[in-house]
């Protein structure tokens, strides 16, 4: 356990800034930018004022006997945002906020070992010192920029020198026998984007949302219903001292309609549509957020008048973004190359390189400048990784065999079959959240099918019924939505994952009929899922969202086709009912004390 210095560090920090603040504008050069658009002269200007002060750091931070820095890495984020938040035609949400923070990465020793254990995942960055030094200068003033870096350097030189220490004492009483080099040498990059300052239209996204909202005013059976968008804009620099010097510019706007009913079971359920983004243009307009809200207020009418079959066993047919989230939690994050030589981890697929683990038709890929047919980033993109290396597509499987892990300049382990010590080079997919370590984290996955194998979604649907028979099975499942996944890979825990299921439907063998069913959860264990695959086809399904991991919350994509599965475990998700409250809702109150009362049961609208 770590213990965090007395309160007065703070005070000392505060005293920095005061004297950043306190000093003539002439001596900061002071640039303004906060209240300027970003220019690319600015860009150049913070890039080679961080290059001077890593430069300095990494001459003046030694110790006498002590191991001396060989690698550091400076990064600052810039995040401009808004978040937007409306119900009932009023605006519950309305934030703007600009800020700044800054990394760094100290490594002492060399490239063979050094302040690195178990690929940093065990790291708790947020509970060490170094955490409390991370604020920049909203200002981007380049001297404040200095003194912050120079603050969070020093501390994370003495946290680097513990740790390294700590690496050899584990050396002398433990035997890390999957533990490989410390650091991969790599090429410096020089990737410099063009800024561009497009503001949000934020009047427009409030008219059409307030008028969207409004809507709820004629459904108060819908609990807790929103409209929300969040944008993020996030302006990165980084510098190393390999040469290093990058710039990248991302956006993301996440735009969200949803709401919850109450079943006669006492059971909440949800309904949303979500559009994760990268560009202003793609956001949608007025008329998509209408097209989008009709389709949440059919979803939840379904799901009030549906049921909970409770458990369900039997096999499944999962559409393409139901897969691709099945595919995140039972196979991508075990293919995550830090996890092969972090001690706490199970390591599920460690030893299985050339090994046959999926279908022969199915080839696995994660590709982090891919595309989507829009020629619109997807949600996992980008250029380069938070190392300083540029991403870069890694082939995992191929034909069904485990060829590759997701790298970062973590070494990991090389097969039986390899002559070096460790596979050299990262393949771009370090990333982290700017506070917690980096690690070898998935941007796009994609399961691809072989055409020939490529099935109709018909033609799964008669297999998916055959395959009920032969087990002498009534039931079938079809899930077409995945809401969230969870997954566990340490060596305490069981190895499971598990997906909260938004749309699915259970087929009756021999009649045919579908109905809908809610309050399921998808479970199962990684290997025993994976060879339960029984055929692929139907359209590729798209999955954006949030993925959590040791590196912090990152945004990620998918993509998979419909996957059928010869067997499927589905468990109850609600144990605890509710009642309806006492009174209706102020808008729909007619004295009758009803939950729906005469407003709806006449038709009218409210405006």
């Amino acid at each position: 356990m770590r213990i965090a210095r007395p309160s007065a560090e703070g005070a000392n920090r505060l005293n920095v800034h005061a004297l950043a603040q306190a000093r003539p504008c002439g001596y900061f050069r002071r640039s303004a930018m906060s209240d300027s658009k970003l220019t690319q002269p600015q860009v150049n200007t913070l890039l080679d004022v961080m290059a001077q002060e890593l430069q300095r750091s990494m001459a003046g931070l030694r110790v006498p006997g002590s191991p001396r820095p060989y690698h550091m890495l400076y990064a600052l984020r810039r995040r401009q945002g808004l978040s937007l938040g409306a119900a009932h035609g009023s605006l519950l949400r309305d934030e703007s906020n600009c800020r700044s923070s800054i990394y760094a990465d100290l490594r002492v020793g060399n490239h063979r070992f050094d302040n690195v254990v178990d690929a940093g995942l065990n790291e708790e960055a947020r509970d060490r010192e170094s955490a409390d030094w991370l604020e920049a200068p909203s200002d981007l003033d380049p001297m404040a920029l200095r003194l912050a870096y120079w603050k969070l350097s020093q501390v994370k030189f003495d946290e680097a020198l513990e740790d390294y220490y700590d690496h050899r004492k584990a050396m002398v009483s433990e035997y890390l026998r999957d533990e490989a080099d410390s650091f991969t040498r790599e090429r410096a990059v020089v990737h410099v984007e063009d800024p561009s300052e497009l503001p949000f239209p934020k009047r427009a996204w409030e008219s059409a949302m307030l008028r969207v909202s409004r809507r709820f005013l004629d459904h108060p059976e819908i609990y807790d219903p929103a409209v929300s968008l969040r944008a993020e804009r996030i302006d990165r620099w980084l510098v190393t001292t390999e040469g290093t010097r990058v710039f990248t510019q991302d956006l993301y706007v996440d735009f969200s309609i949803g709401g919850w009913v109450l079943t006669d079971d006492g059971v909440y359920v949800e309904a949303s549509r979500n559009c994760y983004l990268r560009t202003l243009e793609s956001v949608p307009d007025g008329a998509e957020m209408e097209r989008l809200l009709d389709e949440v207020l059919s979803d939840l009418e379904s799901l009030r008048h549906s049921e909970s079959p409770g458990a369900f066993i039997g096999p499944a047919l999962l559409a393409g973004q139901a897969a691709s989230t099945m595919f995140h939690e039972a196979l991508g994050h075990r293919l995550e190359g830090g996890r092969l030589v972090a001690r706490g981890e199970t390591r599920t697929f460690a030893h299985k390189r050339g090994q046959l683990i999926l279908p022969p038709y199915l080839d696995v890929y994660d590709d982090p400048t891919r595309t989507d047919g829009d020629d619109i980033p997807m949600w996992g993109s980008y250029r380069v990784d938070d190392e300083g290396v540029r991403a870069g597509k890694v082939t995992l499987i191929q034909r069904g065999i485990l060829v590759d892990f997701l790298r970062n300049r973590t070494p990991i382990p090389a097969s039986k079959e390899q002559k070096s010590s460790a596979i050299a080079q990262s393949s771009g997919h370090g990333r982290h959240d700017g506070v917690e370590p980096t690690m070898a984290r998935m941007g796009n996955l994609v399961v691809d099918c072989a055409p020939e194998h490529r099935e109709t979604w018909a033609a799964l649907e008669l297999r998916l019924v055959e395959l009920a028979r032969a087990q002498g099975r009534k039931q079938a499942a079809i899930i077409l939505k995945i809401r969230s996944g969870e997954t566990t890979t340490n060596s305490y825990d069981f190895q499971v994952f598990k997906g909260e299921l938004a749309e699915i439907y259970i087929l009756d063998v021999e009649t045919g009929e579908r109905r809908r069913v809610r309050d399921l959860e998808l479970i199962g264990t990684p290997l025993s899922a994976l060879q339960r695959i029984a055929g692929c086809g139907g359209e590729d399904g798209i999955d954006r969202g949030y993925c959590y991991a040791e590196s912090g919350s990152l945004p990620v994509g998918g993509c998979s086709p419909a996957i059928l599965l010869s067997e499927v475990e589905l468990q109850q998700r609600s144990t605890t009912s509710f009642h309806e409250p006492l009174l209706p809702p102020p808008f729909a109150d007619d004295g009758s004390r009803g939950r729906t009362g005469r407003l709806r049961e006449r038709g009218r609208r409210r405006r």
